[in-house]
């Protein structure tokens, strides 16, 4: 049910067109780097049954995605953070590389489809959010996680507005211990983005491995949920 629910939910993403500004993995050199994923972030961690999901902003530009042949790059900065992030709690994956990372978590993005410029650091619009919010939902009800981790600011509000809940300060959040309920019994936490940017200006590597610290002993509370092996 789980596996049918999900592949639905990546096949309706495969014939969305809902964001100007945007181009559909599907629709990329016509589809040859595009996969049964709901987005490119899922290739490098997408099991359903993960008792953690992290969710990002936006996965990047048409370029990016094009270069990588529809993988993410080992080299990514954040990527190499957030390895060190979920090891600091006990959790082990492997790099975004094609049969060598083991498929322990859920990677998934607020904005499922790719910026047609701007790199990585490119501009977001508000508009895309809401029209992946579906999206956005449905997968946290698919896979029911005991946590989901939002990196930054733009991904939290993401998951808050999918679930219908009033506005909440990042800072505000990331102090909270208990995190927010979304589901009988998943929580969301937010975590400041680890990009490079943000750790050399606003939230420093040794003050986020504080910031994950709380999302362990959530996962810890209820070791049927948690396999970090």
């Amino acid at each position: 049910m789980r596996d049918d629910d999900y592949e639905q939910l990546v096949t309706r993403r495969k014939h969305c067109h809902a964001c100007n500004g945007m181009i559909n993995p599907s629709e990329v050199d016509g589809g040859r780097f595009d996969s049964a994923q709901i987005g490119p972030w899922s290739r490098w961690q997408g099991n359903l049954s993960a008792p953690l999901m992290v969710v990002g902003q936006d996965w990047g530009d048409e370029g990016y995605f094009r270069k990588g042949e529809g993988w993410d790059r080992a080299i990514n900065p954040t990527n190499r953070t957030l390895t060190k992030l979920l090891e600091s709690i006990g959790i082990f994956i492997g790099p975004p590389i094609p049969g060598s990372s083991p498929n322990r978590l859920f990677f998934t993005n607020a904005v499922l489809c790719l910026k047609k410029e701007g790199g990585l650091q490119g501009r977001v619009q508000r508009d895309w959010f809401k029209n992946c919010s579906y999206f956005l939902r449905r997968q946290i009800e698919i896979v029911a996680p005991r946590v989901v981790a939002a990196l930054g600011d733009h991904a939290f509000r993401a998951v808050r507005d999918a679930f219908g809940l009033g506005p909440k300060s990042l800072a505000d959040a990331v102090a909270d211990v208990e995190g927010d309920v979304l589901l009988r019994s998943t929580r969301l936490f937010a975590v400041y983005h680890c990009g490079v940017r943000v750790l050399n200006t606003h939230r420093p590597l040794e003050v986020q491995l504080k910031d994950w610290a709380r999302i362990g002993k959530a996962l810890r509370a209820d070791p049927s949920s948690y396999s970090a092996g």
